[in-house]
């Protein structure tokens, strides 16, 4: 097995060695496989902001993902287009560039987490791999381009195809369904603890990722692998 399966300690919070009952394994895309902020697109539009406001990316921020009207939840839902996501923003922030140009801002805010080939790369001889995310249409055909790593899962389940997002049960059933699995047989990894809960809820283990390192102790411990192939 890679040498990034350690045997440092690791706290397993659903029993130790159940790799026979775990079939499925269901991480999250963006902190988990690939790392990103969203203030890097606020502070890219403010400096094509014609509106006061919105030339500070804080204000953005909030509009867009925090206090706004739900634009990019509706985005990432599945209910607007790339093209009316886009209209509506560059109307509200008053931006004056092209959609290309937003794309590339938009979109230019990824990168991979180190590790995390190799761990879903070993994973993949022994377990089904499902990619769940509340994600949008843009930002998944430019991953789907620039990262491979997302391509080595078995089936992708992203909000904006489901049209509903994390924590909503719904997302984890069809994942579920999809695999062919029940509950019990699956683990979700999320760096979000809402997200965690809400497969915790449905009866998935769920764990919280705070790094790579700790997500493979977690999952060595679990299911009771050490780091020989």
């Amino acid at each position: 097995m890679s040498t990034i399966f350690t045997n440092k300690p690791a706290h397993c919070n659903m029993g130790m060695g159940i790799y026979n009952m775990i079939k499925l394994i269901i991480f999250d895309l963006g902190k988990v496989i690939l790392d990103f902020s969203h203030l890097e697109i606020a502070g890219g539009l403010a400096r094509y902001s014609n509106h006061p406001a919105y030339q500070d990316p804080k204000n953005i921020m909030d509009h867009m993902f925090s206090k706004g009207n739900g634009i990019a939840t509706l985005y990432e839902e599945g209910k607007i287009t790339s093209e009316e996501f886009f209209g509506h923003i560059k109307e509200t922030f008053r931006l004056n560039i092209p959609f290309l140009h937003f794309k590339r801002i938009w979109n230019g805010i990824f990168t991979e987490n180190k590790g995390i080939g190799d761990l879903i790369e070993r994973l993949k001889k022994d377990f089904t791999l499902f990619l769940l995310s509340n994600t949008n249409k843009l930002h998944f055909e430019y991953v789907k381009q620039k990262f491979p790593v997302v391509h080595k899962f078995d089936n992708w389940i992203l909000s904006y195809e489901t049209g509903v997002m994390k924590p909503h049960p719904e997302i984890f059933h069809i994942a579920l369904s999809r695999a062919g699995v029940q509950p019990e047989e699956a683990i979700f990894i999320d760096d979000i603890a809402e997200h965690v809960r809400g497969a915790q809820v449905v009866g998935i283990h769920a764990v919280e990722f705070k790094s790579v390192e700790q997500i493979t102790r977690y999952l060595v411990t679990c299911l009771g692998r050490n780091n020989k192939d």
